[in-house]
């Protein structure tokens, strides 16, 4: 059996409770986890500055994708060389995947979106307490939250019919929405699946593990929310962690999948700790 582990967790209500955020019920668990060799990669809809402040906080050291798959970033001390296609930034190397902001905001202010806007309350618009309500993060918390790259969350106040509508037009001008757990993602046509093929393909294409046995790597994908479906469905283990609200998010596949009983963040390690591939690694430790 292998040891090469990679998972790939969302946060909010995956690894991270949904209403408080609290993580500190699974340290040991997490450590457990690291020492044992496994990695554990954040995918998130969360831009670079929040992912970078919660990794800090759990003590990952790690690539982690950001705004649903429009960014890869790799601590330049990571991997023995630079990834192809990487850009130097700060202590990173980062691989875009995603439009910018900007270029978004400019796709969006043609006429034929301007019936739209009438259904959209971005969250860069919303008040503070606007804010906090729709992300359930506390007002001194919000800061990071305009700090986004390469995505705009927003509400949508209009029917499903006409979301549909929006999503046509957006994907003929290559945007998208993708539905996270509390807000829509106006991005690119990027996913958190392709971002995580991409980072999991790398592992395997420098050998990081170097382990002369096996080099085969399993890949874990873990989530709870529609945005974290394209990973769910590709990866060799989906790991789905209940919502407080039991939502369903329309997973196909039914192989090598586990469904938490408990929610976050319990639901994590109750989930991987019921995996033989888990239990084997963690035995031979």
């Amino acid at each position: 059996m292998t040891k090469n582990v990679l998972i790939f967790t969302d946060l909010d209500g995956t690894l991270l409770n949904f209403k408080t955020f609290d993580v500190a019920p699974i340290l040991p668990f997490i450590s457990k986890l690291k020492d044992a060799g496994i990695q554990i990669i954040p995918n998130s809809s969360k831009c670079h500055f929040e992912i970078k402040e919660i990794i800090s906080k759990i003590n990952l050291e790690c690539p982690y994708i950001t705004e649903n798959g429009a960014a890869i970033y790799i601590p330049k001390n990571f991997f023995l060389k630079q990834p192809q296609g990487s850009t130097e930034q700060g202590k990173n190397w980062v691989l875009t995947l995603g439009i910018e902001k900007d270029i978004i905001n400019q796709k969006i202010r043609q006429t034929s979106f301007k019936k739209y806007m009438k259904f959209i309350l971005f969250l860069r618009n919303m008040t503070k307490l606007q804010k906090s309500y729709y992300t359930g993060l506390k007002p001194e918390s919000l800061d990071r939250t305009d700090e986004r790259e390469f995505s705009e969350p927003l509400i949508w106040m209009g029917s499903n019919t006409e979301l549909d509508n929006f999503k046509k037009a957006l994907n003929e001008e290559g945007l998208s929405i993708i539905h996270g757990a509390r807000l829509l993602h106006l991005t690119g046509l990027n996913t958190k699946g392709e971002a995580m093929k991409i980072l999991s393909d790398y592992y395997s294409e420098i050998d990081y593990f170097d382990n002369q046995e096996n080099n085969e790597i399993k890949v874990i994908s873990c989530g709870g929310s529609k945005n974290d479906l394209s990973m769910l469905e590709i990866s060799d283990y989906a790991v789905v962690i209940r919502l407080p609200d039991m939502r369903p998010i329309g997973l196909k596949r039914t192989n090598n999948v586990f469904n938490s009983r408990k929610i976050a963040p319990l639901g994590w390690q109750e989930t991987l700790e019921e995996m033989d591939l888990i239990k084997e690694i963690l035995k031979t430790s």
